[in-house]
């Protein structure tokens, strides 16, 4: 008789020998030595493999990568996984379960057990009850992806008269939702949208869910759909509250073809979805061959950007920017291109959106920053004055913790002040997710690094809003201007935005400008510069470097550098406890008197401002287990500290404790805000632990 067969995924040689010793007179057992090995061994094997023995922690892929690809694989996500692990703790076991394994097996291994549990999931995978489980999706309850795509044949074979349409909903950004707000409330979401999607309506025929936030249904077919049903379920799910917009995008894939896979033509309802992520005010598109096309396009794209960056096809070009008064030359935005040796000169139109969907972008601009900094180093080596110089940084790039140490470390290793280098970020990043973007941009000012607000008018955040935003340049849109200069009293509209942006102490730069009738009119409007072909197209190195030669260099777009707060703390550690309790206060004396009333339970950290406070929070939120806020500090008071905390997704579940001498108003007023508790000062040993105990046992309650 066959044995059936059982994959064993383990970095560890001795832990695949022992689970073959138990299971060699059983099953036949096949080794991995990590995730990407055991995707490659499934490639051949998947049909006959009964079910997965997955460890977590593996080089190369770990099991919860290999989690996630085979949950996304619909051969893959039927064989059970069973996860096999020394890490302890709940939350590991649930992450695993979320991403699809069927159970655990600790380690070290009892052959009995893992006999007796290999075998009830083998037959219960190979019974109607396992069966019937496949049919619909756990989390939502509508149709599982292989089920609802094995419906859409039946039907489609049974009613040959009968003409349908496939629609996808995809929930753009879903990602943040869970990083945010936790899987939790993501959950909450996607039940919330297959309901929108399953309700009952005249030409629905099946719903199924297709991938991690992607749904599907089957409708009769539709001669022409309107915008304004689609809107109805974006605004529908709109109303879940959570302090992000939400974003629905839909893709419809009339069914003309019947002799293709119903998963094929689910994936053309999902490029039609692709085709208009980022396109205000579309909510849905048709498949079309023009999608096809781009998608042939971006596959060839896809197959040769690594090696474009290898061979250096991505150059870096210069677009000068002008004093508008004096017209001297003030600095350069650098913007990329591809030289590629059969196509010749490739448009960043043609590239950037696709790298920018499928994550290559984040490579690009590290290659473009390091790129810049190599030229500019040149200029100065050559002897040529400083002139500031401006790249873009994505989106994407923004959430990364660490790229305000990549960057200082480029500028280091260039011998490069980090006022020359300016950051390019787009209005529509502040507005997508603000105060995590706010936040971040704050790290890269608070290094030095002077911030433009790019694409000023193409996004949707009001003006007051600029007061509040860690930014020194405003750069006004090229459609902004053009539409504005269009319509009567626009000179208003531009003057204000003008007027405001210098009354907050900021410069403002025009892009996009070409012609003098637009020069004459912000000129008129006191605007600082301007970017545009009306002066020069973008250029080569060479020839920029030759225009520095020739040119009066204009100095005010590079300030002096910024007095950068220091955010110096005192940390004490306690070697038993690892926790960290942030003392916040700006009189020393109350900072120590609480510091010897926890150093027994706590790791202690003082900060003597907000700011020092707030910034400390942010590199090191996972590990502080209660914060000990003073009300009245300099720079930074104990309110704003508190209001930021609780607007920031990193920060708004840790326990905050409100210390000061003011009376019950502040207090009240604190609690209100979303203190926790309150102390009075000057400090009762005995009533600051019982305080704190009760905090810290109502959070965990909770």
């Amino acid at each position: 008789m066959a044995f059936k067969k059982v994959l064993v995924v383990d970095d560890n040689v001795i832990n695949r020998l022992l689970l073959q010793k138990i299971l060699q007179d059983q099953y036949e057992v096949i080794q991995a030595e990590n995730g990407q090995d055991a995707l490659n061994i499934l490639t051949y094997e998947k049909e006959k493999i009964s079910v997965i023995l997955l460890d977590i922690v593996m080089p190369t892929m770990d099991g919860y990568e290999f989690l996630s690809k085979r949950q996304n694989d619909s051969h893959l996500s039927n064989i059970p996984v069973v996860v096999t692990t020394q890490k302890d703790g709940e939350e590991s076991e649930i992450k695993a379960l979320k991403l699809g394994a069927n159970d655990f097996l600790p380690k070290p291994y009892n052959g009995e057990i893992i006999k007796h549990r290999l075998a009830n999931i083998i037959t219960f995978r190979e019974s109607a009850a396992f069966l019937r489980t496949i049919e619909h999706d756990e989390l939502t309850g509508v149709y599982s992806k292989n089920f609802f795509y094995k419906k859409v044949g039946d039907i489609l074979r049974e009613n040959p008269q009968k003409d349908y349409d496939i629609i996808v909903s995809d929930i753009v950004n879903f990602k943040l939702i869970n990083d945010n707000y936790g899987t939790k409330i993501g959950d909450d979401l996607l039940r919330k949208m297959a309901n929108i999607m399953s309700r009952e309506r005249p030409k629905k025929v099946l719903c199924g869910r297709i991938g991690a936030d992607f749904f599907a249904v089957l409708v009769e077919h539709n001669d022409v759909y309107t915008e304004d049903i689609f809107a109805q379920a974006d605004a529908e799910l709109n109303s879940y509250p959570v302090e992000m917009s939400l974003t629905v995008r839909f893709g419809v894939y009339a069914v003309v073809d019947r002799t293709i896979e119903p998963g094929t033509m689910g994936d053309r309802a999902i490029l039609a979805v692709e085709s208009i992520k980022g396109v205000y005010g579309s909510y849905f598109a048709y498949y079309d061959d023009t999608i096809r096309q781009k998608l042939l396009k971006e596959q060839n794209i896809a197959d040769t950007m690594e090696m474009a960056l290898k061979n250096e096809e991505f150059v870096v070009y210069f677009q000068p920017k002008y004093n508008l008064r004096s017209e001297a030359l003030a600095g350069a935005e650098a913007l990329v291109r591809w030289l590629n040796p059969n196509k010749g000169l490739i448009l960043p139109n043609d590239f950037i959106p696709f790298f920018e969907k499928n994550g290559f972008i984040t490579t690009l601009d590290s290659y473009v920053w390091e790129k810049t900094c190599q030229i500019m180093r040149k200029w100065l080596d050559a002897g040529l004055p400083p002139i500031a110089i401006s790249v873009n940084v994505s989106r994407i790039d923004v959430y990364n913790k660490e790229l305000p140490n990549m960057l200082l470390d480029l500028t280091q290793k260039y011998g490069i002040e980090p006022q020359y280098l300016h950051l390019e970020i787009t209005e529509t990043a502040y507005t997508e997710n603000p105060n995590q973007i706010i936040e971040s941009v704050r790290r890269l000012s608070a290094a030095g690094f002077m911030i433009e607000m790019d694409d000023f008018g193409t996004g949707y955040s009001s003006l007051t809003m600029l007061s509040d935003l860690p930014i020194d340049i405003l750069k006004l849109d090229m459609k902004f201007i053009k539409n504005e200069m269009q319509k009567n009293g626009s000179k208003n509209i531009l003057s204000f935005i003008i007027s405001l942006a210098k009354w907050l102490g900021l410069l403002v730069i025009a892009e996009g400008v070409e012609t003098k009738e637009q020069i004459e009119r912000l000129h008129s409007m006191d605007c600082n510069y301007v970017q545009g072909y009306y002066y020069a197209r973008p250029m080569p190195e060479k020839d920029f470097e030759a225009l520095i030669k020739k040119s009066v260099i204009d100095r005010e777009m590079v300030r002096p550098a910024r007095i950068i707060p220091t955010y110096d703390v005192k940390v004490s550690k306690n070697p038993k406890h690892e926790e960290i309790m942030l003392i916040v206060d700006d009189v020393k004396l109350n900072r120590v008197i609480l510091a010897n009333i926890f150093k027994q339970n706590y790791t202690i950290v003082e900060a003597d401002n907000g700011a020092a406070a707030l910034h400390y929070l942010f590199e090191n939120a996972d590990k502080i287990a209660i914060v000990m806020l003073d009300l009245i500090m300099p720079i930074m008071d104990g309110f704003e500290v508190l209001s930021k905390m609780k607007l920031s997704p990193e920060l708004n579940l840790i326990p905050i404790i409100v210390t000061s001498q003011t009376g019950e108003e502040m207090e009240i007023k604190a609690l209100k805000m979303g203190a926790d508790d309150f102390v009075a000062k000057p400090y009762v040993k005995e009533l600051c632990h019982k305080r704190v105990e009760n905090v810290l046992a109502a959070v965990r309650k909770n």
